[in-house]
């Protein structure tokens, strides 16, 4: 991690102009990380809640 670090400091003091060009790309790409870090626990909290109600489903069946 902390190669990536420096290569994109590198990278951002030697081309400055590429990165300008292409904020827009970079703020998307950003973006989509960001949601594919975070999706997969959000996720997993809703199969935990899913699982703990389908393994009580004689309880909650017997108040319909």
């Amino acid at each position: 991690m902390i190669i990536a670090i420096i290569i994109g400091l590198v990278a951002r003091y030697y081309d400055f102009r590429w990165v300008a060009m292409n904020s827009n790309f970079i703020k998307t790409l950003e973006l989509t990380c960001i949601i594919i870090m975070i999706f997969p626990m959000m996720v997993m909290m809703n199969f935990q809640g899913l699982g703990k109600a389908f393994s009580r489903w004689n309880s909650s069946s017997s108040c319909f």
